[in-house]
């Protein structure tokens, strides 16, 4: 019996040792398909006032009958061979066996950076950039890492957007509708129209003066927009709000006439309807010119025609504030 015993211990150490060797010459065979990483593409993820920031895509082939891992990625961007910034991500992104992961990071280039460089190199469209590194991997048979380079070229728009609000002027009804407006409200008379005379005249009133009637004012002021570098680029304005004591935001903002604005700039006129009922304590701050500024948030797209591998239209945010000292009537 145990003669039996010992064979038998003797086969399943047998078939383990096999079974071992196996897979280790397995893994071994596939150690001469090393990993590869085949970079995508640079985009433009976003834009804000400060920036771009570009979003780098790529991918890696893992040939291994085992799962492997993305542990950290380190690249140095630069232009024209001049270092700008590193880049150095712990990743800890899992890679299957015999299959391949598509991963990304982004880095910011500052417009200041930009324009510094353009003038550097006197370039006024595009400037050449480089994104040089390497991603590693751990986990790996046979060896603790292994580091696959990068390179990447990529072209920047050579720009700095430059808004701004001017001209802004509020524009009152006559003394006769105000004070039609105000009795209709409620108001004597002879009260009516010496309130009235004191807006036209810009003395300064009381907040609550204005509570209960139903008047609309107007707020006309430009957008001002220009690039502050030499590309190629076409401005939109998608929407336009105003932001003040008294009200959150105000919805009947007119951006009809906001065409399409190209290299060379250009002014945008718009119109903003002001009603008392909803709007009085703003209204108020704008007649005494006293008060918070207001703030208008600019929703706008950026589209590059010269560079047609970025998208088009790619949305840009800001906000402007608006002395109340400056608004003419």
């Amino acid at each position: 019996m145990k003669t039996i015993n010992a064979f038998l211990a003797g086969l399943v150490a047998a078939a383990l040792s096999l079974a071992i060797s196996c897979n280790t010459s397995s893994v071994l065979s596939s150690a001469a398909a090393k990993p590869t990483l085949n970079f995508d593409k640079v985009s433009i993820r976003s834009l804000d006032a400060e920036g771009i920031t570009f979003n780098c895509n790529y991918s890696v082939k893992n040939p291994y009958p085992i799962g492997i891992s993305l542990s950290k990625v380190a690249a140095d961007v630069s232009c024209n061979s001049s270092k700008l910034t590193s880049i150095s991500a712990n990743e800890g992104v899992s890679i299957s066996a015999n299959k391949s992961k598509s991963n990304a990071f982004d880095f910011k280039i500052p417009y200041d950076s930009i324009i510094s460089f353009a003038k550097t190199y006197k370039e006024s469209k595009t400037l050449p950039f480089t994104v040089k590194g390497n991603v590693a991997l751990g986990n790996l048979p046979l060896i603790s890492s292994l580091n696959l380079p990068f390179t990447k070229n990529f072209d920047v728009p050579v720009f700095k957007p430059n808004l701004k609000i001017s001209n802004p002027k509020l524009v009152l009804p006559s003394v006769s509708e105000i004070t039609k407006s105000l009795t209709d409200g409620g108001m004597s008379l002879s009260k009516a129209g010496s309130l009235a005379k004191s807006i036209v005249t810009g003395q300064k009133i009381d907040e609550s003066a204005l509570s209960g009637v139903n008047l609309n004012m107007k707020l006309n002021f430009n957008l001002d927009v220009a690039n502050d570098g030499g590309s190629d680029w076409k401005y939109a304005l998608k929407s336009c709000g105003i932001k003040a004591d008294g009200v959150s935001d105000i919805l009947s903002l007119d951006t009809s006439s906001a065409s399409e604005i190209g290299s060379s700039g250009g002014s945008i006129p718009l119109s903003a309807t002001l009603n008392t009922m909803t709007a009085g304590k703003f209204i108020a701050q704008l007649l005494n010119k006293s008060g918070n500024n207001p703030t208008f948030s600019l929703d706008s797209a950026l589209s590059f025609p010269s560079l047609p591998s970025y998208a088009s239209n790619l949305p840009l945010t800001c906000t402007k504030e608006l002395s109340l000292s400056k608004i003419a009537r």
